[in-house]
Formats: structure tokens, sequence, C-alpha cells
């Protein structure tokens, strides 16, 4: 089964396409999952693991909105986040336990729920992989962009 196939049921929810709209690591959430489903097909499907699933929870590991979260007041977005994406997952798609696995323990270590399958294990390091390259390159870069012109700015005030 080909990537497009498995992402096609997806991708094609109305609350899925709304992902488009939430800045997430430089970029929007809707890319940063793309990345992370990418990735996670092609080594899956090379280990011969059971790549279906894995991409699934992978398309699935950050499905929330910033208005899914804002209503949990006081708690700590790295930890209660896998809830809200599984939480909305089981409202639109049937998961296999696998798949609910991937998406609640993707933060591990920092979420507290530990990967009980080798495919949750991959997404989980593939995330923090994409994640710290989109931080770099995305988020981090304009920033250092910002200030590099600033202090040439500064400088030729001074001269």
């Amino acid at each position: 089964m080909s990537f497009l196939e498995i992402e096609k049921e997806i991708i094609e929810s109305p609350k899925y396409q709304t992902l488009k709209n939430d800045y997430h690591h430089g970029l929007n959430r809707y890319i940063h999952i793309s990345h992370v489903a990418k990735y996670t097909y092609f080594i899956s499907k090379i280990l011969g693991l059971d790549y279906i699933s894995a991409t699934r929870g992978a398309l699935l590991h950050d499905y929330f909105n910033e208005e899914d979260y804002l209503d949990k007041h006081g708690l700590e977005k790295p930890r209660i986040h896998p809830f809200l994406a599984l939480n909305n997952s089981l409202k639109e798609f049937d998961l296999n336990i696998k798949e609910q696995n991937i998406i609640i323990s993707h933060m591990y270590p920092i979420g507290l729920i530990k990967p009980l399958y080798l495919e949750s294990w991959i997404v989980t390091f593939i995330d923090k992989i994409v994640a710290t390259y989109e931080y770099i390159n995305y988020k981090f870069k304009d920033k250092f962009i910002l200030e590099f012109i600033f202090l040439i700015n500064s400088l030729r005030i001074k001269l």
C-alpha cells in the first residue's frame, strides 16, 4: 500500500485540514505531521514492520488544534497533547491498539506513557528528529536572521 493510499482517509477530514492553520515548530502542524509520517512510512516499510499502522499513528500523533489545548488550563502541553490527539483521533477513525499506542506514547520520555511496539519507538524517534530539524531550520533561523539584520543595522548607525 502506498503512502498516499494510507494518508487519504485521514487527511480528507475537515478537522485535519485545520491543522494547516496551527503554527508548530516554525511551520504548521499539518506539514510537521506530514514529515514525520513520510519518514515513518519509509523506515517502517524498509524494516518490514507494520508500516500501515505506523504511518497512520504518525499521521495522528499531533492531531489537535490550539483550541483543543487552550481549554486545558494549567496542564503542560508536551504531556497533555498526546491525550488530546488520541481523543480527537478516536472520534473520527477506527484505530487499532498499536496506532493508539503510537499516538499516546510519542512524547516519551517527556510524556510518561512508554512505547510498547517497535513502530511506536520509530515514531517517537522520528518525531524528535524532525522537530529538532524544524526548530533549527525554521523557527530559530528566522530569529537568527532578524537578530543579524538588527546587528548590522545597529553597526551602520554607529558608523
